[in-house]
C-alpha cells in the first residue's frame, strides 16, 4: 500500500516543477504564439513562463506585436480560454550581448554568432541547473545558427524532463507577417501577393525532436559555472578521442585528453603504484594483508616526493595493504575523477577490478596510454 502513495508524491513533485518555454527568435515573434498554440492543442502542456532569446530588434518587434499594439499573445490566451497565469514580459526577453557586453541589434559577424552561441548555452545551463524546472525549447524561430545552438545546448545540459520541438505551419500561412495562430473565427490576412487567406483555416503542428542527453558525461564545473559554447563542446569531444592520461606527481595533476584536475598525494601514489605494474594487481581476499603491495606504494610515493601523511604510511608499514584499503582508495579515486572530469572522460582512466589479456585484477583500461611527467 505504501508504493501507490510514494508514486502519488512523486507525481505531485513533478507537477510542481516550474515549466519554462524557451524560444530563440530573430524577427519572427510569431513563433511564440504558434508554439504555445501547438503545445496547448497537441501536448496539453502549458508553461508558467515564456522566455525569448533574441536581439534588440527582435525584442522590440516581439514587444510591439505580442505585448503591445495588437497584443497577439494576450489575444491567444483569450482565444484558447487559458486562464492560468503565464509570465511573459520584457523581463523574460533576453537580448544577446557581444564580447564587449553591449546588446546586439542583429547577428552580422562570426563574432556575433559566437556571442550568441555562448549566450544561448549559458541561459540553458542556468535554467537546467534548477532541478525544480521543466524546460521546453522551441527551434522554430531565429537564424538557423541560433536554432542549432539552442538544440546543441539542450543536448549538453538537458535532463529527462526537458523537451525539444519545432512547429510547422501549413504552407499558405508560413512566413506571413500577419499570421500568429489559427483563429476560431474567420479572420482575413493577406499573402505576399495580396491574396487573402483565412487564419481560421490554418494548421499548426508540433514536431517533437528527440535528442541525445550528454549532461551526465560533463564534469561538475561545466554544469555549475559558465563556460563558452566552444569550451563545453570541446569537453564533450575529448571524451571520444583515443584515451591518453598524463600523471604529474610534482603537482598532483591528472590530465586526460588535455583536461586536467588535481588529486591528493595519496591518490597520486595509488595511481603510480598501479601504473608501475605491467600486469593487473592480484586482488586480496578478506583478512589478507600484503606487505609487498604496501612497500611498493610507499616506494612510489617516496620516489616522487609524495607525502602520504603519517597515519596512512604508518598503517601501511605496520599492517601491510588490505582488501579494504585497496577498495576504499579505488572507489574514492574513481568517484573524485568522475566528479571532476565527467563520466565519459573518467571511464577512459577508471581503475577497476577487470579481466584483461594480461590476467585478472586491479588495472587501468587496456587501451589507455599513460605517461608520467
Amino acid at each position: 500500500m505504501a508504493q501507490p502513495a510514494q508514486t502519488a508524491r512523486s507525481k505531485q513533485k513533478v507537477e510542481k516543477n516550474r515549466r519554462i518555454l524557451l524560444a530563440v527568435s530573430g524577427m519572427s515573434p510569431q513563433i511564440i504564439t504558434e508554439t504555445l498554440y501547438a503545445l496547448h492543442r497537441e501536448a496539453a502542456w502549458l508553461p508558467d513562463e515564456v522566455h525569448l532569446i533574441t536581439t534588440i530588434n527582435g525584442r522590440d518587434r516581439a514587444n510591439l506585436q505580442l505585448l503591445q499594439g495588437a497584443q497577439h499573445f494576450t489575444r491567444l490566451l483569450k482565444e484558447l480560454k487559458i486562464t492560468r497565469k503565464i509570465t511573459f514580459s520584457l523581463d523574460t526577453m533576453h537580448v544577446i550581448t557581444g564580447r564587449d557586453g553591449n546588446a546586439l541589434e542583429d547577428l552580422r559577424t562570426p563574432q556575433d554568432n559566437e556571442a550568441a552561441a555562448d549566450f544561448i548555452t549559458e541561459r540553458i545551463r542556468q535554467i537546467t541547473a534548477d532541478p525544480a524546472t521543466e524546460l521546453h525549447v522551441s527551434l522554430a524561430g531565429g537564424r538557423k545558427t541560433m536554432g542549432f545552438y539552442a538544440g546543441y545546448a539542450l543536448s549538453l545540459f538537458g535532463r529527462p524532463q526537458d523537451r525539444l520541438s519545432h512547429v510547422l505551419v501549413s504552407s499558405e500561412y508560413e512566413s506571413l507577417p500577419d499570421f500568429f495562430y489559427p483563429t476560431r473565427k474567420t479572420h482575413v490576412i493577406y499573402k505576399h501577393d495580396k491574396t487573402p487567406v483565412d487564419t481560421s483555416k490554418a494548421t499548426v503542428w508540433l514536431a517533437e525532436i528527440p535528442f541525445v542527453r550528454l549532461r551526465d558525461s560533463l564534469p561538475n564545473h561545466l554544469l555549475q559555472t559558465g563556460r563558452s559554447f566552444s569550451e563545453t563542446v570541446d569537453m564533450a569531444r575529448r571524451a571520444n578521442e583515443n584515451p591518453h592520461m598524463i600523471l604529474h606527481p610534482k603537482t598532483c595533476d591528472v590530465t586526460v585528453n588535455g583536461v586536467s584536475t588535481k588529486i591528493t598525494p595519496q591518490k597520486m601514489a595509488f595511481y603510480l603504484w598501479v601504473c608501475a605494474n605491467k600486469n593487473p594487481i592480484k586482488p586480496l581476499v578478506e583478512g589478507e594483508k600484503s606487505p609487498e603491495y604496501a612497500k611498493a606504494m610507499i616506494a612510489a610515493a617516496n620516489h616522487y616526493g609524495l607525502d602520504l601523511h603519517g597515519k596512512s604510511q604508518n598503517g601501511l608499514e605496520k599492517d601491510g595493504m588490505t582488501k579494504a584499503f585497496i577498495e576504499t582508495n579505488l572507489s574514492r579515486l574513481n568517484t573524485f575523477i568522475k566528479k571532476q572530469l565527467g563520466s565519459e572522460l573518467a571511464n577512459l582512466c577508471k581503475l577497476a577490478s577487470i579481466k584483461t589479456s594480461r590476467g585478472k585484477g586491479y588495472a587501468l583500461p587496456e587501451n589507455l596510454t599513460v605517461s608520467i611527467e
